[in-house]
C-alpha cells in the first residue's frame, strides 16, 4: 500500500526531473537579471522631477552613484541599488524622496483567489515592483506551489528547506512544543514533541527566519521567500 514514503519517493524523482531539464535549458551564466533605468524614467517617473533638475544635481554632488553612460549618446543608466541610494542622497525643493515609513508593523498585503489563471501572480509581481520602485523595501511570500513568481525573481533552484515549506517545518516544531507545555504530565499528550519528529524536519526547525529569505534579482529593494511543490501537499491536506 502506498503511503507518505512513496509520496516522498515520487516527489524526489520529479524534482530531479525538474532539475534535468532546467540544466539543458538554463544557463547558469544567463541568470535573470534586472534591467537598467534611463534618466528620463529615474527623473520622470521614479522621482517625479524634471530631468534637466536631475541632471544638474548629479552634476553638483559627484559622490552620488552616477550611473552608466553610453559612448555612443551619453545617455545614463542606473541600476535599482543605485536609485535606492539616489533616493536617499537627493533632496528636490527640501523634500526628501525617501517614502514615509508607516507606524508599527510593516503594511502586509495579501494577493488569493480560488480560481486559477485569473492573475494573482502577476497582481502580486506588479504591486512588488510598484512599491519598490517607490522607495520602499519589500518582503514577497511564494505560497503557490507552482512558484511562478519565484521563478519571475530570478530564483530557478531553491532547496525546500528555504522557502516556505521550511517555515511550516519550523512552526511545527514550535507547536509541537506549545502543546506539550499544556500538559502537567509531557506522557500524558498524545501528540509528538519536536524532538520526536523526523531529524530532517528538526533541522529545519531549528533555523531562523531571517534563512528563509532570500535575494532576487532587485537586489536591496525586494527579497523573496519562495515556494515549492511541497506547499501543494498542505493544499491537499486543507481540502480534505
Amino acid at each position: 500500500m502506498d503511503d507518505h514514503t512513496t509520496l516522498r519517493m515520487m516527489n524526489e524523482a520529479s524534482l530531479q526531473q525538474q532539475q534535468a531539464v532546467r540544466e539543458q535549458t538554463f544557463s547558469p551564466d544567463d541568470t535573470k537579471q534586472l534591467r537598467r533605468f534611463s534618466t528620463w524614467e529615474v527623473a520622470n517617473f521614479i522621482f517625479g522631477v524634471n530631468q534637466d533638475t536631475f541632471r544638474k544635481r548629479l552634476m553638483d554632488q559627484p559622490e552620488l552613484p552616477q550611473g552608466t553612460v553610453e559612448k555612443s549618446n551619453g545617455q545614463r543608466w542606473f541600476t535599482i541599488d543605485e536609485i535606492t541610494r539616489l533616493r536617499r542622497g537627493l533632496k528636490f525643493k527640501n523634500t526628501s524622496l525617501v517614502p514615509p515609513r508607516p507606524r508599527g508593523r510593516a503594511l502586509r498585503v495579501g494577493v488569493a483567489n480560488f480560481k486559477g489563471g485569473v492573475g494573482k501572480t502577476v497582481v502580486a509581481q506588479h504591486l512588488a515592483h510598484a512599491a519598490a520602485l517607490d522607495g520602499y523595501r519589500v518582503l514577497v511570500i511564494d505560497f503557490d506551489p507552482q512558484a511562478t513568481l519565484t521563478h519571475s525573481m530570478g530564483l530557478t533552484a531553491v532547496s525546500e528547506e528555504q522557502t516556505v515549506w521550511g517555515i511550516m517545518c519550523r512552526d511545527l516544531c514550535k507547536e509541537a512544543d506549545r502543546i506539550v507545555e499544556t500538559y502537567d504530565d509531557p506522557e500524558d499528550c498524545p501528540y509528538p514533541a519536536s524532538y520526536e519528529l523526523p531529524e530532517d524536519v528538526q533541522s529545519i526547525g531549528r533555523q531562523k527566519f531571517g534563512d528563509f529569505i532570500l535575494p532576487t534579482c532587485w537586489g536591496r529593494s525586494i527579497h523573496i521567500i519562495p515556494s515549492c511543490a511541497n506547499a501543494a501537499f498542505v493544499e491537499f491536506a486543507s481540502a480534505q
